[in-house]
């Protein structure tokens, strides 16, 4: 009974590292529910039971000696690369129909949780082309790109710094958001662009909830109102935001006697 007891332990720890990084790297709630049933019952405990939310996970049971797991999930972000190697990671592991060896298994799953796709400044300098290159749709010349280009890639570094020292991650996006608006206000000010607001749509891409805007859609449909409802505020409060950051470098830029032209 003891070693079985261990095992279910190992068995709902492996279950909740797979959600808290399904969770952390963007996945739905209802893939973390899936991914963990599947584990728990490839190795007979079909009562397990996993509750999920954007910032909490219980992976346990009602049995007679059961055993319950919780995990608190305080950081997310979205790295579809990662998740769809735990998802296959899992998916390989179930179909071998064989007892898990739990280190292994663990261990592979946090080399994975440290691999990195690209560097960082690769990164970033997607972003920024991206950026630019959505503005060259709306007839810019090659110097707004360019001015795009830096305000862009300035501002996601700048919201990194900022996070890594708040705790409210909305503050990154408002301060950012804050400084994009100044930097096109006082290019157009000194005559580098005629359409301000186009580099703003361009350099806030980055911080717009898109992907935030579709999970919550997608627990929504499958019934996970809770979770659904918690992703939709937090898409809710990142827009916010991002307004909040534009529209108070407008005011400010016309209460100290700046043109805006419309």
């Amino acid at each position: 009974m003891e070693d079985e007891r261990k095992r279910k332990e190992k068995v709902y720890r492996l279950a909740l590292f797979v959600g808290e990084l399904v969770l952390r790297n963007g996945g739905e709630t209802n893939r973390v529910e899936r991914l963990g049933r599947l584990i728990c019952e490839s190795q007979g405990f079909r009562y397990a039971s996993i509750y999920v939310t954007p910032t909490l996970l219980i992976v346990g049971d009602d049995r007679e000696h059961g055993v319950t797991f919780m995990k608190n999930i305080k950081e997310r972000g979205i790295n579809l690369m990662r998740l769809a190697l735990v998802n296959a990671f899992v998916m390989n592991m179930v179909k071998e129909k064989r007892e898990i060896d739990f280190d292994k298994a663990i261990f592979l799953l946090k080399r994975l949780d440290k691999m990195e796709s690209y560097g960082y400044w690769t990164k970033i300098l997607a972003v920024g082309f991206s950026a630019a290159a959505f503005v060259f749709l709306f007839d810019i010349t090659p110097l707004e790109g360019l001015l795009t280009f830096i305000i862009v890639t300035s501002a996601v570094v700048l919201t990194k710094y900022i996070n890594a020292m708040s705790i409210t991650p909305i503050l990154g996006t408002i301060i950012s958001c804050f400084y994009i608006g100044m930097c096109s206000l006082t290019a157009d000010y000194y005559g580098y662009t005629n359409s301000y607001h186009t580099i703003i749509i361009g350099a806030i891409l980055p911080f717009l909830p898109g992907i935030s805007i579709t999970k919550s859609i997608s627990d929504l449909v499958s019934g996970e109102l809770i979770s659904g409802s918690v992703r939709t505020v937090e898409a809710f409060l990142t827009a916010l935001s991002i307004g909040i950051g534009i529209g108070g470098a407008l005011h400010i830029w016309s209460s100290f006697g700046g043109v805006i032209n419309g």
